[in-house]
């Protein structure tokens, strides 16, 4: 299994606290069975800008951390971009990074807005080759009251990662209930845990590689196939979006349209 989105990088944003934490949330995600964990260190243009020195040298010495103590597994450098006007620009000067150094970013959009330049942006980052993963839209507000913004999207080849913690229910009934009729019509793509701590946004994966087993199998297969070559920055052919005759009402409710 791969963790396409985790803060275990300490020191660094609001994720780990400490190295002790950085290696007791890499231990757990080893027992759920995780191979690669992604070090998606939050970066907002404007106000937590991270240093590729600094990143690298946090990355380096948990790296070594982990083969000291027979961690087995692998952190691969990646960030969270926070959606910004700056972020066509920024890829282009090289000033932030893909997941594993490939093409693939993982972006995120304000939890309550959909930017009204959202589709542009996703567009100029492609037009440099750029392979935009939007981060949990699940918990995205707007996303919820109308998820043909999302379908719009995928439409247009952007990939989706659902939160673990979603599919487990820690975020509420109403996030969970929108997570699986995600997964249900192929608007996911990728699994990751958004952990941030080794307590509650903890690694934990496995459970939601199971939840997506069990609402959509042809899905489940896809993320096993595709999500390592996604890491080697391959090309994906995603899955094509399930209409739905149930409409996702806010609030977990679903009505006829």
């Amino acid at each position: 299994m791969i963790d396409f989105h985790s803060h275990v990088l300490p020191y660094i944003d609001d994720g780990s606290k400490s190295f002790d934490m950085s290696i007791d949330m890499l231990r757990l995600a080893v027992d759920e069975g995780t191979e690669y964990i992604c070090a998606t260190s939050h970066f907002i243009p404007g106000e937590v800008v991270q240093d590729k020195k600094l990143y690298y040298e946090k990355l380096e010495n948990l790296q070594t951390l982990c083969k000291t103590k027979e961690i087995d597994i692998k952190i691969l450098p990646a960030l969270e971009l926070y959606m910004h006007p700056d972020l066509p620009k920024l890829y282009s000067e090289k000033k932030v990074w893909g997941i594993n150094l490939t093409p693939y970013i993982l972006v995120e959009l304000p939890m309550q807005q959909f930017p009204v330049y959202t589709e542009d942006i996703f567009y100029e980052l492609r037009l440099q080759g750029a392979r935009p993963i939007l981060a949990h839209p699940e918990r995205n507000l707007r996303i919820m009251k109308d998820v043909s913004l999302l379908e719009n999207l995928v439409d247009q080849g952007i990939l989706a990662q659902v939160n673990a913690g979603s599919l487990r229910g820690i975020y509420g009934k109403d996030i969970k209930a929108f997570a699986e009729h995600l997964v249900e019509r192929n608007l996911i793509h990728l699994i990751g845990s958004d952990a941030h701590d080794d307590t509650r946004r903890t690694t934990k994966i496995e459970s939601a590689f199971e939840v997506v087993k069990r609402k959509n199998d042809e899905l489940y297969e896809w993320i096993n196939e595709n999500q390592y070559k996604i890491i080697e920055g391959k090309e994906v052919e995603p899955l094509h979006v399930k209409k739905n005759k149930k409409k996702f009402g806010f609030f977990g409710l679903f009505k006829t349209s």
